[in-house]
């Protein structure tokens, strides 16, 4: 009986010889991933001057042509929770959730203190409207990621392109004359604010508009 719980330890401590290493190269390599450009996949080649060879390895860094791989790398991110924005914690943490829609035309409510789209957003990541909910597998920490740096620029220029792009992904007659307007919600994240609005700690307001 002794012998079987000896020959037990030892095996557990094999394991943990070949295990700890595979489980720290497998999270390195699923964090690289996450990092890099995901735009690499939907580079048109005929648009960049790319070669062959770039062209495979930006396919390969994207996982174009693994899915199952690229499923399960989205989530391994989302169960163990490595998409969180861990400066969060730093000290000198964000003030704001940070959200962007992309409107034909706006309604506000000056009672409430917001500004909504008028009839569906051509983009909206505010409570997860752009796209359906997904438990594992999802780009929703990724996007927000972006919104949420596009609002902090303050770079009229990248607004107009964000804008304009989700314009010309919707076939309306406002394709490609008509106004857009580019609404920023905000959620303040350590409330300092007196006379607040009856929407709590939300705070609208219009961010771009097209001319």
């Amino acid at each position: 009986m002794v012998a079987c719980i000896v020959n037990l330890i030892e095996s557990l401590k094999n394991m943990k010889k070949v295990w700890l290493p595979a489980c720290c190269l497998l999270h390195m390599t699923a964090i690289l991933w996450w990092t890099l450009p995901h735009s690499f996949g939907g580079t048109p080649q005929e648009e960049t001057e790319h070669s062959d060879l770039e062209t495979r390895l930006f396919n390969g860094l994207a996982l174009s042509d693994h899915s199952l791989l690229k499923s399960f790398f989205l989530s391994y991110i989302d169960v163990t929770g490595s998409q969180q924005y861990w400066d969060f914690f730093a000290p000198k943490s964000p003030l704001f959730h940070q959200y962007l829609s992309v409107c034909e035309s706006i309604r506000s409510d000056p009672e409430e203190g917001k500004i909504a789209c008028e009839g569906k957003a051509l983009f909206s990541n505010l409570y997860g409207n752009s796209t359906k909910f997904k438990p594992f597998g999802s780009y929703s920490s990724r996007l927000y990621r972006l919104t949420e740096n596009l609002a902090s620029l303050e770079e009229p220029i990248l607004w107009e392109a964000f804008a304009h792009y989700y314009q010309t992904q919707h076939k309306t007659p406002f394709a490609n004359n008509g106004t857009t307007q580019l609404v920023l919600h905000q959620f303040e994240l350590h409330p300092r604010l007196n006379d607040l609005p009856k929407a709590g700690y939300r705070m609208d307001k219009l961010l771009w508009t097209s001319h």
